[in-house]
């Protein structure tokens, strides 16, 4: 009979080299359908990885949420690594390299588990980075699935040609195994150091905001805004509304104004966060110093709090300050500039023009940063390590008391954060075209103004002096220029800096009967 001739054949063929052709799993259907799938989902995430990327200067449909950082884009690149490497090693398996595969995708469940019970993280999370963790775990687990099912398809190739399962390994297939095992463990680092900043996060969101969180831009993110004293009353004293810098939140820089308020020499005071600062969310793009400032605007009528506003704004938030008062004049009583930038520092290069002289950009290390393509790309290379927390876990870890949930929410670990340096990244995108012209244009000329530079700054910086005169001669009603002796850029941290600031502040107001 036909049949029992032609098993009798192949029972009868000669055993294959293993490393023959015909040996290989691939020629199993169900194989070729799984390598399609790795291919499908490498494809995919390449795509997903251009949208994000996209959505960092457009603003996309289902492609945001409040708390939108860098975590998301590393989170996709995490799961193309995934693919890319099993795409590229297909039938060369590896045991160790599954078990890491298993233990990632149990971490990403323990993070999504951390997010659903965490409301605040819930919230800034948002569907988009919910459903990422979801994406990047199941990636991770398919991945060690398909391994699997690719290793038993080989020994089952294996036993059906040469008779008995292979154990021996080439050189190059032990290379290759070795290199997946060790990107797989280098992957299992970085899901553990965002583990536990997100484990951070967590423990963080015990730190309430001092306000509230006003839902602004048709709710597409939350301003945090905190009020003190009576701001609704029709009080002729104006309320301080205080803006921070540029790597210095609101919070940090209202110390001494706060310090009044408690000598009751102040009545009532605002400080808010500018998007990616502090207990703000993020912004979606496109940002600029115009739309920002909409956003302030926005918060403040909702809760109906009217002015006078006394603007108290230091470093970049001088030009966030000029650009509000020049639209909202009717409820500015005056605007005091703590050492802040003048327009020049939103270019590429401020030091062009005329009247402005050449400098090394290091003179303003520690101090500011300027909008320099080199600096935009290094904030953008902190920002995609940023979700790993390096700087703010070690910290942590070894200086708990020293670097505290305030630290790293307004502190001197907000810098570290990646909403904060993604706000960077924004705010640098458009400094050079869009804010520049925004505020050259805005026009304060009747708004009464007093100016304080740090001494430390003008004697550093070739051109920091011109600028400081730049600002007063910005509005015809300026009160008073005030350099600030023996301080550095941020003048209320002396002693002599401080109490200079508060007089000034008090002498704007009308206040000048509680100055000794």
């Amino acid at each position: 009979m036909p049949s029992s001739s032609s098993g009798e054949l192949e029972e009868q063929q000669p055993l294959l080299d293993p490393d023959d052709p015909m040996v290989s799993p691939l020629n199993l259907r169900n194989i070729q359908i799984l390598k399609t799938v790795v291919r499908v989902l490498v494809y995919l995430n390449l795509l997903l990885l251009v949208l994000l990327v996209i959505s960092e200067f457009f603003a996309l449909p289902w492609l945001t949420n409040k708390g939108k950082s860098f975590l998301e884009i590393d989170l996709v690149i995490i799961c193309l690594i995934i693919n890319s490497i099993n795409n590229l090693f297909f039938v060369v398996p590896a045991y160790y390299e599954r078990i890491v595969g298993y233990v990632i995708s149990g971490l990403l469940l323990i993070d999504l588990l951390v997010i659903l019970c965490v409301s605040s993280v819930r919230t800034r999370s948002g569907f988009l980075g919910i459903v990422l963790i979801i994406w990047t775990c199941l990636n991770s687990f398919l991945n060690s699935i398909i391994d699997y099912y690719v290793e038993e398809a080989r020994h089952y190739q294996e036993i059906r040609y040469t008779g008995r399962i292979e154990k021996r390994r080439t050189v190059g297939e032990l290379v290759i195994m070795f290199l997946k095992v060790l990107v797989e463990l280098f992957l299992l680092w970085l899901i553990w150091c965002i583990s536990v900043t997100l484990l951070l996060q967590s423990f963080d969101a015990h730190e309430k905001p001092w306000g509230k969180l006003i839902p602004v831009n048709n709710s597409s993110h939350r301003i945090h805004l905190a009020c003190y004293g009576d701001v609704y009353g029709n009080s002729t004293e104006p309320i301080v509304l205080v803006e921070g810098g540029q790597s210095t939140s609101s919070e940090e820089f209202q110390e001494w104004i706060e310090e009044l308020y408690h000598l009751n020499k102040l009545d009532r005071f605002c400080v808010w966060d500018r998007p990616g600062y502090g207990f703000s969310d993020s912004a979606p793009p496109p940002v600029s110093v115009g739309i920002i400032t909409e956003y302030l605007t926005e918060a403040l009528a909702k809760e109906d709090i009217q002015g006078p506003f006394s603007v108290v704004a230091f470093d970049i938030g001088g030009l966030y300050a000029t650009l509000f008062a020049s639209k909202n004049k009717h409820k500015i009583h005056s605007i005091l500039f703590v050492d802040s930038w003048s327009v020049d520092l939103l270019k590429k290069w401020p030091f062009s023009g005329g009247n402005k002289k050449n400098e090394d950009p290091n003179v303003f290390k520690g101090s500011l940063q300027l909008m320099d393509n080199i600096m935009g790309f290094k904030l953008w290379l902190r920002g995609f390590v940023s979700p790993l927390g390096l700087i703010t876990n070690i910290h942590w870890f070894f200086h708990p008391m020293k670097y505290s949930s305030k630290s790293r929410i307004f502190g001197r670990d907000m810098i570290y954060q990646s909403k904060y340096l993604r706000a960077r990244c924004q705010e640098q995108l458009t400094s050079g075209i869009l804010s520049w012209n925004e505020v050259q244009n805005a026009d304060i000329t009747d708004i009464p103004i007093s100016v304080i530079s740090s001494d430390y700054m003008i004697k550093k910086s070739l051109n920091w002096g011109k600028w400081q005169r730049e600002i007063t001669r910005r509005s015809d009603k300026l009160n008073e220029w005030v350099i600030a002796e023996n301080s550095s850029h941020f003048i209320w941290r002396s002693a002599v800096g401080r109490k200079e600031l508060q007089q000034l502040l008090l002498r704007l107001i009308g206040k000048q009967h509680f100055l000794k």
